[in-house]
C-alpha cells in the first residue's frame, strides 16, 4: 500500500469518527431549549437537513464518480470525507455506491 492510500484511509477513518460523533452527540440528543449553544443548534439543523434530504449520499455518489474519472488526488480525499459522512449519517444507500466507486479509484491510486 502506498502512502497516498494510507493517507486517504486515514482521512476516511477520521472523518467517519467525527461524523459518528455528530450523529450521536449532536443530532440524536434531545434539544434542551434555550440553554443550548446557538452554534450547536445550527450545526444540528445542517446535519439533519443533509440526512433527511439525502444530501450526504448524493454528494458521496458525485464525489465517487468524480474521483473515478479524474486524475487529481484531492478528489479522492474529498470522496473519503463525503462518503464517511454519508455512511455515518443514515444515507447508506447512495453512500455505498459512492464507496464502491471510490474503492475502484483507490485500486489505481
Amino acid at each position: 500500500m502506498s502512502r497516498k492510500s494510507l493517507l486517504a484511509a486515514g482521512i476516511f477513518a477520521l472523518t467517519y469518527a467525527v461524523a459518528f460523533y455528530l450523529r450521536i452527540y449532536v443530532v440524536d440528543t434531545p434539544v434542551s431549549g434555550a440553554q443550548e449553544n446557538p452554534a450547536i443548534v445550527w450545526l444540528r439543523q445542517g446535519v439533519l437537513f443533509g440526512q433527511l434530504r439525502s444530501v450526504w449520499g448524493m454528494l458521496s455518489l458525485a464525489a465517487g464518480v468524480l474521483a473515478l474519472f479524474s486524475p487529481w488526488r484531492w478528489t479522492v480525499y474529498a470522496w473519503g470525507v463525503l462518503t464517511a459522512f454519508a455512511l455515518a449519517n443514515y444515507n447508506g444507500d447512495l453512500g455505498v455506491v459512492g464507496l464502491a466507486l471510490g474503492v475502484l479509484r483507490l485500486a489505481r491510486f
